[in-house]
């Protein structure tokens, strides 16, 4: 039988990577559709598009009200989980949906963008990968001022790491340097991705993530999820996969600071006063900013950003890129 040859990649050669979203229908709004302009005017290394919603059928309706439906692939949320899954609080719904995203993607490396990231300056194939190996990002002060005021923050992202190495029983030492791994256009290997998958279902059986999910709890008291003391830094999914990588896999991975101006975290009003807007994304975390200030320092950064007619704006794939696997049936033979 004829195989098809493997395309040979050079330097000048760029690879398509897919990106996917998951928005909630409470994220569609203005700030998301500026999103969307941003992926379409600043993600170099365009494969394809998926967006994960709660509510595909308001999402469809916000892709064709603004202009930028495009050639985007819309899922919904019970399309990917397993009817366990599906019972877990929402946070913990999107952590699956971001960690399972090899089941819907096609490309050898995939990123997840957030709702509320914007990208501000172009992003490329060399911002993602170095090689053939991943490029890690992590987020730590460059200088003694910022590495004291953000130290707090370090110290709760470090309590994250360390409760992650315990779920999957290693000690997190290289990965405890660098502490926090929260970046919203995180980027994902398709082989990484399936052998953590792998690792987990030899540590906890079949739908590992419901299994250590369920044990950490959400802190409601009607919650059938009640089992220790919940709190956000307990779990998270890039960290898994950071640790993973790290520390129990030990994969040639390329660890970059995102503080060095690609990422900037915009978590409060206060701190949008002082926010520069200078980084290549910037995740506007709070949802009490004001957004008429937010506007006004995107404008100030990409005025095209803002102003682009919709048919420029319209998401689409490059010519070649290749057609989607099947999707797998998730959850198939699952109670």
């Amino acid at each position: 039988m004829m195989t098809r040859p493997t395309p040979e990649i050079t330097p000048n050669t760029v690879r398509p990577m897919d990106v996917f979203i998951c928005v909630h229908e409470r994220d569609l709004g203005p700030l998301f559709e500026i999103v969307l302009d941003s992926y379409a005017r600043h993600f170099q290394p365009k494969g394809r598009l998926t967006l994960v919603s709660n509510n595909v059928p308001q999402l469809r309706s916000f892709l064709n009200r603004t202009g930028l439906a495009g050639d985007a692939i819309l899922l919904g949320d019970d399309e990917i989980l397993s009817p366990h899954e599906r019972t877990l609080p929402g946070w913990y719904r999107q952590q699956v949906i971001k960690l399972r995203a090899a089941e819907f993607t096609t490309s050898e490396h995939f990123c997840n963008l957030g709702a509320d990231a914007v990208l501000l300056q172009t992003v490329t194939e060399d911002d993602l990968i170095s090689g053939d190996n991943p490029i890690l990002y992590y987020s730590k002060g460059t200088t003694m001022r910022d590495y004291l005021l953000g130290l707090p923050h370090l110290r709760y992202e470090r309590a994250r790491v360390d409760n992650v190495g315990r779920i999957l029983h290693v000690e997190p030492r290289r990965a405890m340097r660098y502490g926090d791994f929260i970046l919203d256009l995180f980027c994902f290997n398709r082989r990484y991705m399936e052998q953590l998958h792998h690792y987990l279902e030899q540590l906890y059986g079949p739908e590992p993530l419901y299994q250590i999910l369920r044990e950490l709890g959400d802190g409601r008291a009607d919650s059938g999820f009640r089992k220790g003391q919940w709190s956000q830094n307990r779990f998270g999914e890039w960290t898994l996969y950071s640790v993973f990588l790290l520390d129990a896999l030990g994969a040639p991975v390329i660890t970059r600071n995102a503080a060095r101006g690609y990422f900037e975290q915009v978590h409060s009003r206060r701190a949008l006063r002082y926010a520069r807007f200078e980084a290549k994304i910037v995740h506007l975390v709070a949802r009490d900013l004001d957004f008429s200030s937010v506007l006004a320092r995107l404008a100030a950064r990409d005025p095209g950003l803002l102003n682009a007619p919709a048919g420029d704006r319209s998401v689409s794939i490059p010519t070649g890129h290749a057609t989607p696997r099947a999707m797998p049936v998730v959850g198939a033979g699952r109670s």
